[in-house]
């Protein structure tokens, strides 16, 4: 098995941009790849980013596909992972490859849990056509979003604690909205903690800056500091650094999240206030 974006157990080989650092993980791909070598393809997480390497893979690797084709899904995981248009990219294909973007979130958001891997592998083949047989790729309108960002407004879940928002979404389970919507609705804010529960009955926590704002905002040093927090309950934490493996916090400069298989024993004030203290160091 193949793992991409995200380390799979048991994957004979993994490129995962999140440990060997590049901006999205088609990047982590080496230029050709032969899909028959694997009995099949892998992610720890179903999105665009993911989806566009499987694609790759199954073309032979990112040297296969068309230039433009490849600017697209460059473009369209670069708004995945970062929210913002690709550095490399003008508007017309940033435009492109966000539609894909929100195509394929709003497929995944409206489909349950225990489907979610069955959709995920329905919209890679399906893209995965598009792209071997020269059609268009498929994409979604922004406003996909609209009427879920204003239910979660109107029940007074979107708050704003300083220049840090608050998204709790709780009770609000059925509600999966890009990250960057919360954030064109309180473009004041700096950084933003997103609140959703998790099955394991921990709390899962989102935080980022705010990308929009052009600042140089680093948000390691909080996601340390989360860290070692959540090391100090106790177990399931297995370290108290943000790193892989650790079963704690962990991410990157613009953005992190709590323990991925448990959720986080930490309070949303806790958190909130770790935010805001470290957005000012």
């Amino acid at each position: 098995m193949l793992s991409v974006d995200g380390a799979v157990p048991g994957a004979a080989v993994t490129y995962d941009h999140h440990q060997t650092g590049e901006r999205i993980n088609l990047d982590a791909l080496p230029e050709l790849v032969d899909p028959t070598q694997f009995d099949g393809i892998a992610t720890t997480m179903a999105d665009t980013d993911a989806l566009a390497s499987v694609v790759a893979v199954l073309m032979g690797g990112p040297a296969r596909l068309q230039p433009r084709v490849k600017a697209i899904l460059e473009a369209a995981s670069h708004r995945c992972d970062h929210l913002v248009a690709h550095p490399d990219h003008p508007s017309e294909v940033d435009e492109l490859g966000r539609g894909l973007d929100n195509y394929v979130g709003g497929e995944l958001a409206h489909t349950p849990p225990s489907r979610r891997s069955a959709t995920f592998s329905r919209l890679c083949w399906e893209v995965f056509e598009c792209v071997r047989s020269g059609a268009a790729l498929p994409t979604r309108d922004q406003s996909a979003w609209a009427a879920a960002v204003a239910a979660v407004e109107a029940a007074g879940q979107v708050t704003m604690e300083g220049d840090v928002l608050v998204v709790d979404l709780r009770e609000h389970r059925r509600v999966k909205v890009r990250p960057d919507a919360w954030y064109l609705l309180r473009p004041e804010c700096r950084a933003a903690v997103i609140v959703d529960g998790h099955p394991r009955g921990g709390t899962r926590f989102t935080v980022g800056r705010n990308p929009f704002r052009g600042e140089d905002l680093d948000m390691r040093p909080t996601l340390t500091a989360l860290a070692v927090a959540e090391f100090a309950r106790g177990p399931p934490a297995l370290r108290p650094e943000a790193t892989a493996g650790s079963e704690n916090w962990g991410g990157r400069r613009e953005v992190g999240g709590s323990p991925w298989n448990y959720g986080s024993r930490l309070g949303v004030g806790e958190v909130v206030g770790m935010v805001a203290r470290g957005r000012t160091r």
